[in-house]
């Protein structure tokens, strides 16, 4: 046990430096000298409250790991889907994620179980038995997040590390086998009656270490786990999900998995809490959420009804300074004013420009980022005209824009930084946010339950039950449940061929759409096009099908915390629908420079275009060169952005 005492004062000092802030009493007691600062001294419920607290990620390693890589691979966020999601990449950025964050807090959490297995003969009192026996469980089931969270980024990890031996890297498929053993039991030991004292319970931000809550946290794991393995290993999901105790899991907002996010520059700060990190609205998410739902604007707020246009108006058509070389139906066109009807979610996610009468409305402090006003410019970088922003709903398309697109680097309005031209994310989240980070909500339960019950997998519901509960939480979650009722009977598609009722399978059908010519202002109608499902990655082969809405519901409800697991649906089923990127010219200093080529769009979709995982960083190659080479071989491919992990589509 010597061998961690190195670690023993860190972690002591870093929960005295935590006390302000957490309130805990019990973490006083140990701001004492180094040379006694050991074991004896260290519990290990400490050692679990700093992993978790590291967890949340500082603004730094926030900005460069959730809001540049899974925020730009989910398509969440329209500045940054430059980045990951074209197969760029920072070595430094992973380096910082691998090497300074995620192996700390596995190595903390494993700490944690290590203690309480050395400290359970010194137990006494029932009490301490049994909590001591609990956080053990706790911290496996933690563990488990974090070694799961980072063989979803990266592939292959060494199961074995952080317990005393030089471990060697284990293949995806042994580390989820690893991490579903590992939540079974974890759940199985917890002492569900046991009760934490009050100074125990603070030193928890997500559950306060109440036994019946991390036990549903574990279990409803074990389903999200189980699922991931659903199209390359069916018979081992369906048998690991049906196992799990559905009495016991995450099903209601009382039992959310979520951690406090205070204004401050440490880790219990907003993961989108850098006020340069904009978080525009992107090509994808707009055109999943404009039309869904069938509820309208006016109705949601009737202040903005003076600026909606109706549903069959595509906008304000400019050729000449939108890349079209994409599959997105929508591209080309800036839509002056608001779309007539939206998921109502949609404006509680994200902020229109201008909208200062909104309750979330996110200001800035630079009065550069606040003009809504930007140019179309000709070839010599003379003014066209301009483009009003304000109380206007547009996107930035995927892709490529400023230097790497000669017509998105005439678009003032989306080919460069200023992002308030366009939705933002709103103050709930972005900016000095104070929100709550979701690590698991309940409306994941419930879709995770209709997935396997359109399967027909034993998931105690039916599908239709379930998608409609989970539409029900999520609405919740956003404060508008006054609209779910007619929403959930809505047959209305959105841009991508998706509607709500879940007995509403009909595939859409093109329409005819009008549009305005932005250079001459002559009105000109055209045929709208959905997406072509023969195209798409889907196995499914339909737009409206009930996996494709169960799975772009859950998208909706995951945004914008459960940005890893989007990406994880979308690289596991291909839904929900991803226009491809736009490009002109290619994808330089990128992995998908080789892969993207003129004829792409044309051709229809393939993994090769779509970001799969990280790179490992540099740094592992050269202290472990060993382990480095194990790890590519483990993962069966190129150590790029484009190697599909096990689990997923290849």
């Amino acid at each position: 046990m010597k061998k961690y005492n190195k670690l023993f004062f860190t972690l002591a000092m870093g929960a005295a430096l935590m006390a302000g802030t957490t309130s805990c009493d019990d973490f006083e007691e140990i701001n004492i000298s180094p040379s006694v600062a050991g074991e004896e001294v260290v519990k290990p419920y400490y050692a679990l409250n700093n992993s978790i607290i590291g967890a949340q990620q500082s603004p730094h390693e926030a900005e460069r790991i959730v809001v540049y890589n899974w925020a730009s691979a989910a398509r969440i966020s329209g500045e940054n889907s430059t980045f990951l999601s074209n197969g760029r990449y920072s070595d430094s950025y992973n380096h910082d994620y691998h090497n300074s964050y995620i192996s700390d807090w596995i190595k903390k959490a494993t700490l944690a179980i290590t203690l309480a297995d050395n400290k359970a003969e010194d137990m006494t009192s029932e009490h301490d038995k049994n909590f001591n026996q609990n956080i053990k469980s706790f911290a496996r089931i933690w563990r488990a997040v974090m070694i799961s969270e980072y063989s979803d980024n990266f592939g292959p990890y060494p199961i074995a590390a952080f317990q005393g031996t030089n471990p060697e890297f284990n293949s995806v498929k042994d580390v989820y086998y690893f991490l579903l053993d590992e939540l079974k039991a974890a759940v199985a030991d917890i002492v569900l009656t046991e009760e934490p004292t009050a100074d125990e319970a603070k030193s928890d931000p997500i559950f306060g270490y109440n036994a019946q809550k991390w036990a549903k946290y574990g279990n409803s794991l074990r389903l999200r786990l189980a699922m991931r393995l659903s199209e390359v290993d069916g018979a081992k999901a369906k048998s690991e999900f049906e196992a799990v105790d559905k009495s016991m899991l995450i099903t209601t907002m009382d039992d959310i998995a979520q951690v406090k996010e205070y204004n401050q520059w440490n880790a219990w700060a907003g993961v989108y809490s850098r006020s340069w990190n904009i978080i525009s609205l992107p090509s994808t998410m707009s055109n999943i959420l404009v039309g869904l739902g069938g509820v309208s604007v006016a109705e949601q707020r009737p202040d903005l009804a003076q600026y909606t246009k109706p549903m069959d108006y595509l906008g304000l058509q400019f050729a000449d300074h939108y890349a079209d070389k994409t599959d997105n139906p929508t591209k080309g066109f800036w839509i002056d004013g608001i779309p007539e009807n939206l998921d109502p979610r949609a404006l509680r996610i994200y902020c229109i420009p201008g909208d200062k009468a909104a309750d979330n409305f996110r200001d800035y402090g630079s009065s550069d980022i606040k003009n809504t006003t930007q140019p179309l410019n000709d070839a010599d970088g003379e003014k066209i005209l301009d483009l009003q922003g304000q109380f206007t709903w547009n996107y930035y398309p995927a892709g490529s824009r400023g230097a790497w697109s000669p017509k998105f680097a005439k678009n003032y309005a989306v080919g460069s930084w200023y992002d308030t031209m366009l939705p933002v994310l709103c103050k709930t989240y972005g900016g000095d946010s104070e929100g709550s980070r979701v690590w698991f909500g309940p409306w994941e339960t419930h879709f995770l339950l209709a997935e396997a019950a359109l399967y027909g997998w034993n998931a105690g519901t039916t599908a239709k039950a379930a998608y409609e509960q989970g539409i029900r939480t999520s609405f919740e979650n956003f404060g508008v449940s006054q609209y779910v009722d007619a929403y959930l009977a809505s047959e209305d598609y959105n841009r991508v061929g998706v509607s709500v009722a879940f007995d509403h399978q009909v595939e859409p059908a093109n329409f005819t759409a009008n549009y305005v010519n932005g250079y001459t202002n002559e009105a000109g109608t055209m045929t709208y096009e959905y997406p072509n499902a023969s195209k798409a990655l889907y196995k499914g082969g339909k737009l409206n099908d009930a996996l494709a809405k169960i799975i772009t519901q859950k998208y909706i409800a995951q945004t914008p915390y459960g940005v890893l697991e989007m990406w994880n649906d979308r690289r596991r089923l291909g839904l929900p629908w991803f226009d491809l990127p736009n490009n002109e010219t290619s994808f330089v200093g990128a992995d998908m420079e080789n892969t993207w080529t003129a004829n792409t769009y044309l051709e229809g979709q393939n993994v090769k275009v779509f970001p799969q995982r990280l790179r490992y960083p540099s740094s592992l190659q050269n202290a472990d060169p060993t382990g480095y080479a194990k790890a590519i071989e483990l993962l069966g491919g190129a150590d790029n952005t484009l190697t599909p992990l096990w689990w997923a589509i290849h």
